[in-house]
């Protein structure tokens, strides 16, 4: 009878042609989604706006970063962008190879296939996605938090790793704060000093990191956002645990053999390592529950999490039972391909109506124009970046403004009025509110400046995505 090792090998013949075939498919993947407010924003850096100044946003600082180094290396093209997301999706392998890799090649490899092919099923709007790419650190903060445990001469060294990859990981989302815990799972050596090169690992990230920040002017506005904007913005779109699940059920789909193989093998004397990867995986649940909102890319490192602790399991199940685990590994990835054809059908719509306005704003504005754009997800934010408009005030989405006190509103209408930007762009995305212009048309103060001051030079409306391009009034002579 074949051993769990030459099952699973055998099993991961076929993952592997799936992963190839989709990787190859994912070649031609646009920038798009979040990743273009992001680019956006590192064009405005470019420009000479700080972050949390003079752009309002509630992301953490290391994501700025990254986006900065990628637009200034690759600038704005799709290509640059798919390399950057295939060269994180290379280093998370790696990282999720050396930690399973004890329990065997095989079962490693099948980790490492089942969140590849989850990452490409997710579809574009996955690329580079924040909880992605925060998965790198806490991947290595588990590895060092393993090391820890099983290294005791350099416990010392991996216990300061894993204070500095947790907190590179809140660098990004502040809930991989979290993950400075992962050492208590692995039990490292009752000491009162373990702490405190947790501690010190933890201090030299965070000094890199805001450091870098308040030289360039942004600390002080950022510790205001997220005294101010960041609870209104945490409440907004919440949704209730059951309605989390109803979609966290289909993005986890690939994950559910190697789920039910942990749970299965719950039982087993649990190492140092799986320890870790328990924590990891709890980890990955509290991040997808505190943000309360349940979007595809939360689930990460939870789905990062199930496929290490589970592929460890798997190994030392009796071959019968890892049959059924692989079994439902192989099946459950057609549940979520399905959303592959409307994900993709949604992404080209959006795209075109980027180029659109990209075309509209070349031809009538020259580059680093003034132009006050309001969008969530239909495409202003790319074409702004590409068109090389300047953004003429910090709000950039609506919901800086919509659920914002009066005195917020009235200093954003009287930047618009004592100096009127050479255009206004706006998308009917108006996040958290529904899909329209109810934002702009039902505000009467700001419809009467776009009346008396802007003239509607064009506007469309194609698949459910509208834009309006606003330009400024000639001055009277």
């Amino acid at each position: 009878m074949l051993s769990t090792a030459r099952i699973a090998t055998l099993f991961n013949v076929p993952l592997a042609i799936a992963a190839g075939w989709l990787l190859w498919h994912s070649l031609d993947w646009p920038l798009v989604g979040d990743a273009t407010i992001f680019h956006f924003i590192a064009g405005q850096f470019q420009m000479g706006a700080v972050p949390y100044r003079d752009i309002f946003d509630i992301n953490m600082p290391l994501i700025y970063y990254i986006h900065a180094a990628v637009v200034a290396i690759g600038g704005m093209s799709d290509v640059a962008w798919r390399a950057f997301d295939l060269s994180a999706a290379l280093l998370m392998l790696g990282l999720i190879l050396m930690l399973v890799w004890p329990a065997g090649r095989a079962v490693a490899i099948l980790a490492v296939l089942i969140v590849l092919v989850t990452h490409f099923l997710l579809g574009p709007y996955s690329a580079g996605q924040r909880d992605f790419l925060m998965s790198i650190p806490a991947l290595a903060a588990a590895l060092a938090s393993a090391k820890a445990a099983e290294d005791k001469g350099h416990g010392r060294f991996y216990l300061m790793l894993v204070g500095a990859f947790a907190m590179a990981a809140a660098s990004i989302k502040p809930s991989g704060i979290l993950l400075l815990l992962l050492p208590v799972f692995a039990r490292v050596e009752r000491d009162w000093h373990a702490p405190l090169w947790v501690i010190l690992g933890a201090a030299g990230t965070g000094i890199l990191v805001f450091g870098t920040l308040a030289a360039w002017g942004g600390l002080e506005p950022f510790i205001a956002t997220m005294q101010g904007m960041m609870p209104r913005y945490a409440s907004l779109g919440a949704r209730t645990v059951p309605e989390i699940s109803e979609d966290v059920v289909v993005w986890l789909a690939p994950t559910a053999g190697l789920a039910l193989a942990a749970v299965l093998n719950i039982s087993a004397p649990k190492p140092p390592r799986v320890r870790v990867m328990i924590g990891l995986t709890l980890f990955g649940l509290i991040h997808l529950l505190v943000q309360r909102k349940g979007w595809f890319y939360h689930v990460y490192p939870l789905q990062i999490g199930l496929a290490c602790w589970g592929a460890w399991s798997l190994a030392s199940l009796p071959p019968w039972r890892a049959v059924i685990c692989l079994l439902v590994t192989v099946i459950t990835p057609v549940w979520l391909a399905q959303q592959q054809v409307l994900i993709r059908t949604r992404m080209y719509h959006v795209q075109h109506s980027a180029s659109a306005m990209q075309a509209a704003l070349e031809d009538r504005l020259p580059r680093g124009a003034r132009v006050q754009m309001l969008d969530s997800d239909y495409g202003a934010f790319l074409a702004m970046a590409r068109a090389g408009m300047r953004q003429a005030t910090p709000h950039i989405q609506w919901f800086s403004l919509v659920f914002a006190e009066d005195s917020v509103r009235h200093d954003f209408l009287a930047a618009l009025e004592d100096n009127p930007p050479a255009a206004i762009l706006l998308t009917n995305s108006q996040w958290p509110q529904p899909h329209g212009f109810d934002a702009a048309d039902r505000w009467p103060k700001f419809a009467a400046l776009l009346a008396s001051r802007y003239v509607l030079d064009r506007s469309k409306n194609e698949n459910g995505i509208a834009w309006r391009l606003y330009l400024r009034r000639a001055s009277p002579v």
